[in-house]
This record gives structure tokens, C-alpha cells and sequence, in this order.
């Protein structure tokens, strides 16, 4: 992950997630259903999601250090579920991503950070984006830390 693939990344996340509230979960997998936020509300035409394919934790402040992936809960697909609708209709007041891998932290209006697990050998760990959109807005952790971002040039390219 580069200093710009990391920016590009960061500008669709806080586009997409900043000021938005946990609306929904959908029951294929582990998805988030967000709601529009002040930034996208004109433009946005679609369900933006968190889909997590990896371990997560709710953690109570954002932490000095990361957590390893060995401290990470195993939950199950209803565990997980309970634990992710304890966020239900939370703002996300601020995104972000770790600096070597791309760990994702979402804070919450609480101070709660939804931390997900950004790392592995061999597929994505997470997928932020739209559906049902005119617009291709995407952000994937791909394996081997790397990102893919897609989204429209005046966001993507802020502070790059």
C-alpha cells in the first residue's frame, strides 16, 4: 500500500462513510447497509455498503496499537451479527487506515471504532462501495496489503 493509493483510498472512505449511520445488515454475508451523509446525499445513487469478509472487533476508543490477528474474536455468523447491530443507527465520525496494511478503523460518535482486520495472503479483507450507482465508488483490501479504489477524479484525487 502507497502513500497514494492509501490518500485515494482514504478521500472515497470519508466521502462515502463520514457522517453516515449504520442503517441495516445484510443477511448474505457480513454487510453494512449505510445511510447518504451531508457530502454525497446530491450524488450518491445507491446503497453504500461495508461488506467484512475478515475478523473484527468493537473496541471502546481507538487503540495506540493494533490488535493481532490472534487477539481478533472468532465469531460465528450470528455473533458477529449481534455484535455488529450494537451499531445500529451510529454516526461514523471519522475513517481511517492503518499505515503498513490496510486495516480499517471506523469511529463512531460513541468513541466505539469498528476495526477490521485488513490483511491476507490470498483474498480481500473488506469492500467499502455503492451499489445500484451510475458511478463506480469503490474501496477493496486486496491480499498482500495492497488497495483498489475506484471513484470520480475531484474525490480520488484530494490532497494527492
Amino acid at each position: 500500500m502507497n502513500k497514494a493509493e492509501k490518500t485515494a483510498a482514504i478521500n472515497v472512505l470519508n466521502f462515502l462513510c463520514n457522517g453516515a449511520k449504520i442503517e441495516g445488515l445484510n443477511f448474505y454475508g457480513l454487510k453494512l447497509l449505510l445511510s447518504e451523509n451531508e457530502n454525497n446525499l446530491n450524488r450518491i445513487e445507491g446503497q453504500i455498503y461495508i461488506n467484512i469478509e475478515s475478523q473484527f472487533c468493537l473496541l471502546k476508543s481507538l487503540p495506540k496499537s493494533i490488535p493481532s490477528l490472534e487477539d481478533l474474536p472468532e465469531l460465528d455468523w450470528i455473533e458477529s451479527s449481534k455484535l455488529l447491530c450494537e451499531l445500529r443507527l451510529k454516526q461514523i465520525i471519522e475513517v481511517s487506515l492503518h499505515h503498513e496494511s490496510p486495516h480499517l478503523f471506523m469511529t463512531f460518535e460513541t468513541g466505539e471504532v469498528l476495526f477490521i482486520w485488513g490483511h491476507h495472503e490470498k483474498y480481500e479483507s473488506w469492500q467499502v462501495g455503492v451499489s445500484e450507482s451510475t458511478e463506480m465508488w469503490e474501496v477493496v483490501a486486496c491480499p498482500n496489503n495492497s488497495l483498489a479504489v475506484w471513484g470520480l477524479e475531484d474525490i480520488i484525487g484530494k490532497n494527492i
